[in-house]
């Protein structure tokens, strides 16, 4: 195994929605894996254009048009980056500047990055980048979040996101709004997809990077009568996600400590390496 190739011998299912997934995908056939595309989640925007249903479309200009009353907004995804900054753009040319940002993951924190947001939290005192670590347990520790006595938070997220991060800052005084500028699916093929390439064998391994996608890949394995797909070794993000997978019965789980495509794949590399 050459060191250009530390995943060789690997076949791996790539799960993550149509606009993450490539990447991922790229890093790992470049250390040597082949890869398999079944999407278990599609990501969908609340648009003016989507849904007869408005109402999602003006709870988000309602939100972003109070957008300096927020002391804190909170991105919990790259997507809620994406959707949030098409509507933020349009009403705020100009940032309100007593307002504090923050996110939910290196790629989050990127994503804010492109747009030259500050966010609490990004370096440590090294000046070194500390969002990879940046989950939602490590953010409501920050000294920023602690004391939140009649302070707005607004949550920029998609639609029926994990109520844990609300819960702990409303417990701190805070009052807590949600942006929901998205919504999440079980997109169809992927049962076919897995059909036609004979999923199963020695060496696949199947990679999840939610809770939310490991509850649909447990679907997905019930509806096709295939138990022995739980016998797979699964690469999961975070301790939550790897028990809920070791409740459903699965056997071998490889536990990255977040859902970075990064830190990820060193999971699975020093996985592999064993």
């Amino acid at each position: 195994m050459t060191p250009n190739l530390l995943l060789q011998g690997l076949r791996v299912l790539v799960t993550r929605p149509r606009q993450q997934a490539p990447k991922w995908q790229d890093c790992l056939q470049n250390e040597g894996a082949s890869t398999l595309v079944a999407r278990l989640l599609e990501v969908v925007p609340f648009d003016s254009d989507n849904s007869d249903d408005k109402s999602p479309v003006n709870a988000i200009k309602k939100c972003v048009l109070e957008l300096d009353s927020y002391q804190h907004i909170i991105f919990v995804s790259q997507n809620a980056v994406q959707y949030g900054w098409h509507w933020i753009d349009q009403y705020w040319p100009q940032l309100p500047i007593k307002t504090r940002y923050y996110a939910v993951g290196s790629a989050t924190d990127k994503a804010l990055s492109v747009y030259d947001v500050p966010v609490v939290g990004r370096e440590n005192g090294d000046g070194n980048n500390n969002s990879s670590t940046m989950n939602t347990e490590a953010l409501v520790a920050l000294p920023e979040l602690q004391q939140l006595d009649n302070a707005k938070v607004l949550i920029c997220r998609g639609a029926g996101g994990r109520p844990l991060l609300a819960d702990v800052l409303q417990q701190r005084g805070a009052q807590v709004d949600y942006c929901e500028l998205y919504q999440r699916r079980f997109p169809d093929g992927a049962d076919k997809i897995l059909r036609d390439n004979r999923w199963g064998q020695t060496g696949d391994v199947v990679a999840v990077h939610s809770g939310e996608s490991l509850q649909n890949w447990l679907q997905l394995v019930a509806r096709n009568n295939q138990p022995e797909w739980l016998d797979l070794p699964l690469l999961v993000p975070g301790e939550r996600v790897a028990s809920i997978a070791l409740d459903a019965g699965c056997k071998e789980i490889i536990m990255a400590h977040n859902a970075s495509d990064s830190m990820m794949l060193s999971k699975l590399i020093s996985w592999h390496r064993q």
